[in-house]
């Protein structure tokens, strides 16, 4: 079926990460548009289009995020208006791109272990590219600053060129597959892609990744095994004594100098445009923009592609969309959590897992809007919904 070789296109490009962008353009983006564009026609044809009920305020977050920018269009120019309706237009195919998995899942065009076998040949591929950049780019500070990346050095980025977006992903992967292996699933290849990916996510040093591995294993020792409680106790105490530079990440966080630092500022000014702009926002993805207007992009910061949005995800939420908005994403978040929990699917586990760990993430970086974690997300997310 050509709509299943649509969906590998898009998560192999996805996996390419940075190596897939030809000018300025990415060949995911591409992909993804073909995935949506051919899937939704391909379901409506057959009149079997199903749109998932947990996706319903995600669409409702979307046209609120229209009207935010529509109602700020007047601040910006016409380029910069454009430029941040593109990136609703890229939001809202990420999420098509979950409701036609969904709708893929239901016609039993794929099945929910072989989507899983999917993201995790992605995330096993994006190791082996962490160890060829390990290799040949381990300091990214010798990358021209204009190009806007971060001075990682010795970690591993991988394809995304991002040490904690990557970090997300692999957790987000390990999720799966620790379900998967507690509903019975216990075969090899499991069980070494999961302590593969437990490795990469130790040698991402992304403090935010290890945050939400922490909140993975308390909510799967919690509930299904408590041995797996006293393993990543054991794990963590042995990586803080064993690996000097754990020590330096952790003790890092009261360093004036370190990342952290600049996370409380970029906080700070998130929560300023916010109560400028409490009711409308600024308008969704305008957000490098505003900062410009209100000063907080200098000629040192204003290239870095942390620039475009806040380093938490609902404070970027809030402060391009308002306070409705927030409030609508939120819950949209909130309404697959808390109806996992009373339900007896299968799937549960894995969103009473996942969605708290990414949203304590997300508090770190803008995680919930990175496209190959968009694309995770919004397809386990609305396959949840399924009994398979």
């Amino acid at each position: 079926m050509l709509l299943k070789y649509f969906l590998y296109l898009l998560l192999a490009t996805l996996s390419l990460g940075q190596l897939s962008r030809v000018g300025d353009l990415y060949t995911f983006d591409l992909a993804a548009v073909v995935f949506v564009f051919y899937g939704i026609i391909y379901f409506l044809f057959k009149r079997n289009l199903k749109v998932p009920r947990y996706s319903v305020l995600f669409f409702i977050f979307s046209l609120l995020a229209g009207a935010s920018l529509l109602i700020n269009f007047y601040r910006y120019g016409e380029a910069e208006a454009i430029t941040a309706a593109f990136y609703l237009v890229r939001y809202v195919t990420y999420l098509l791109a979950g409701l036609v998995v969904y709708n893929m899942l239901v016609d039993k065009y794929i099945t929910r272990d072989q989507l899983e076998r999917y993201f995790y040949i992605s995330a096993l591929f994006l190791c082996a590219a962490g160890l060829v950049q390990l290799s040949v780019l381990p300091d990214f500070s010798i990358l021209d600053a204009s190009l806007g990346w971060d001075p990682h050095k010795n970690r591993v980025a991988s394809t995304f060129f991002d040490p904690n977006f990557l970090g997300a992903y692999l957790v987000a992967v390990l999720t799966l597959i620790l379900g998967s292996i507690f509903e019975g699933k216990k075969d090899r290849f499991r069980v070494i892609s999961a302590v593969t990916l437990l490795v990469f996510i130790f040698l991402t040093f992304s403090r935010s990744a290890w945050v939400m591995l922490a909140v993975v294993i308390f909510v799967f020792g919690l509930l299904k095994k408590r041995k797996l409680l006293l393993l990543g106790l054991l794990l963590a105490f042995l990586a803080y004594f064993l690996v000097p530079r754990v020590q330096t990440r952790l003790s890092g966080i009261t360093d004036p100098a370190d990342s952290a630092r600049f996370r409380l500022v970029s906080w700070k000014n998130a929560l300023q445009i916010s109560r400028d702009n409490l009711f409308t926002g600024i308008g969704f993805n305008a957000y490098r923009y505003a900062q410009k207007d209100y000063g907080f992009l200098t000629i040192d910061n204003i290239s870095t592609r942390s620039g475009a949005g806040a380093d938490s995800s609902i404070l970027f939420v809030l402060a391009t969309t308002g306070i409705f908005g927030m409030l609508i994403y939120v819950s949209a978040l909130a309404f697959p959590f808390i109806d996992s929990i009373f339900s007896k699917r299968k799937y549960r586990l894995v969103i009473i897992t996942l969605l708290p760990a990414l949203m304590l993430e997300s508090l770190f970086i803008n995680s919930l809007f990175y496209p190959q974690i968009m694309f995770i997300m919004y397809a386990v997310i609305f396959s949840s919904s399924l009994d398979i």
